[in-house]
């Protein structure tokens, strides 16, 4: 593998529980993105997922009730992010973005998805630099960080968001 590659595809309707489908259809994308037939994925103190067998590579995960997403990149630090639409608890875009932002969240058609759209951009920052949501103090000014690359990414899902963060070594 020469360049960052990434996976999403819906979460699928079936037997088990959500979480269970959610890991089931990451390791597969995993394996998709990897050509392997059963790569070792485990996790550091920080809940960061990695691949022993592949220290070469970064790799980051993300689910929420609608699809699953995975990254995989040779070139540096990754951060994959995704999100469905979903209630906006108040007081979280106050905490989380700066006045510009809440203002052109606030001007979209569409603010909520104008907001998770962004929260996905600051929560694959936050991935990418080893933090994750732990780094929830630092969102505000997530999309400052140096040698950062931030791309928003076609779900091809309308209530679907998410974005990519990676870092170049």
């Amino acid at each position: 593998m020469s360049y960052t590659r990434y996976l999403i595809e819906p979460l699928p309707v079936g037997e088990g529980s959500q979480r269970e489908r959610e890991r089931a259809l990451a390791y597969d994308l995993l394996c998709r993105l990897l050509d392997e037939e059963k790569p070792r994925l485990e996790h550091d103190d920080k809940g960061s997922p990695y691949l022993p067998d592949h220290p070469e590579l970064s790799v980051s995960i993300s689910h929420c009730r609608m699809a699953v997403a995975v990254a995989v990149s040779p070139e540096g630090r990754v951060g994959i992010d995704v999100e469905c639409r979903r209630k906006i608890g108040d007081g979280l875009m106050e905490r989380v973005c700066s006045a510009e932002e809440q203002a052109a969240v606030h001007a979209a058609a569409d603010p909520t998805m104008a907001f998770l759209q962004l929260w996905t951009r600051k929560e694959a920052v936050l991935k990418m630099r080893g933090t994750g949501i732990q780094g929830f103090g630092s969102m505000v000014d997530a999309l400052t960080a140096d040698n950062c690359h931030v791309s928003d990414l076609d779900t091809h899902l309308p209530e679907v968001v998410a974005a990519l963060a990676y870092s170049q070594n």
